[in-house]
């Protein structure tokens, strides 16, 4: 499918989930010992890292420490882990129902433009440029059935549409896109961004490659130095997909941000893959995408559409919720001599 007669559609391949036993059993304390039937929306945080098999996708995980550290901390900031190579905190929300009524009854696009319109007041507000993690926010509704020890879920990943679409004019393996010398001195930079405690988890960043072919990683707040200085400039994430013809999500909000800070309108994108722990150029992807969007998105009060429930085929193909069921590991009547 073509748009703009600029070419096909950037097509990117959607967010997974994975959810930990150790997620539920925090919360089913939670409810029991201090939530009780109060609903208010929860902080949590999510954890994910690049792709890094060929052949399989990496997916956003939620696990024991997914919630604040203390119960009554709700109400405040989730606590990030820092410094991570293999768990990249995401920061998320949890909208759990006391019934199973009012989980199916949650307005779910309403809630998902909550948490795209913070992603796009993080944007403009700048704070992206210092937390480029902001741009992955998600959200999970649950009702958590502990009578029967069910726990019902779904999760989205709140993207914001580009009008028009993105067009992609060209996706490449990032092993074609660069000088022997320029790819020598981009692996080693990236292999010490992740191998750094300061910057292992920080998702977003750019890459700088000057006219001696040295290849830098950068933070997003240097871009107006790289432009300056005449560098090669790309703009790199960890990438989650293993597909070889597609981007990752993250990428999606990603173009969002870069077009309203900078106003560009060709990207030049690279979607960072690993193998066994170090850079992999082969399975990393380097893109441009076209980009022409409205002069409104310069302004924080056009709130531009946004997509992201996550779609789980059920019985006949039906859009469904998840269910899990853990009576045999959580339910105390099957520990009773």
């Amino acid at each position: 499918m073509a748009g703009q007669d600029n070419g096909p559609l950037l097509q990117f391949s959607p967010f997974q989930s994975a959810v930990d036993e150790g997620f539920w059993h925090r919360l089913s304390d939670m409810k029991l010992n201090h939530l009780g039937l109060d609903e208010s929306p929860i902080p949590i945080t999510g954890f994910y890292a690049p792709c890094s098999h060929s052949q399989v996708s990496n997916r956003l995980t939620l696990l024991r420490e997914s919630f604040p550290s203390e119960p009554s901390a709700h109400s405040s900031n989730s606590p990030f882990s820092s410094g991570n190579r293999n768990k990249c905190s995401i920061p998320g929300v949890l909208y759990n129902t006391n019934t199973l009524e009012s989980f199916k009854a949650l307005d779910k696009q309403s809630l998902l433009e909550a948490e795209a319109k913070k992603i796009w007041e993080d944007i403009h507000s700048g704070r992206v440029v210092q937390e480029s993690s902001l741009l992955s926010r998600f959200l999970i509704i649950s009702f958590a059935d502990l009578k029967q020890w069910k726990f019902y879920y779904r999760f989205a990943f709140p993207a914001l549409k580009l009008d028009p679409p993105a067009t992609i004019a060209s996706l490449e393996p990032a092993s074609q896109c660069f000088s022997l010398q320029e790819a020598e001195s981009l692996t080693v930079a990236c292999n010490e961004w992740r191998n750094s405690s300061t910057t292992a988890d920080v998702p977003f960043f750019l890459v700088s490659i000057d006219s001696n072919s040295h290849a830098s990683l950068r933070h997003l707040k240097d871009w107006e130095v790289c432009r300056s200085d005449g560098h090669k400039c790309l703009f790199g994430f960890y990438d989650p997909c293993h597909l070889p013809n597609n981007p990752g999500w993250p990428l999606r909000n990603f173009i969002a941000f870069i077009c309203s800070r900078w106003n560009l309108q060709k990207i030049r994108f690279f979607c960072y893959r690993e193998h066994r722990g170090f850079a992999d150029l082969g399975l990393s992807l380097v893109g441009e995408a076209l980009i022409s969007v409205s002069q409104e998105w310069k302004h924080c009060k056009h709130i531009p559409k946004a997509v992201g429930w996550e779609v789980y085929e059920g019985n006949k193909g039906k859009k469904v919720f998840r269910c899990i069921t853990l009576a045999n590991s959580m339910d105390p009547t099957k520990y009773v001599l």
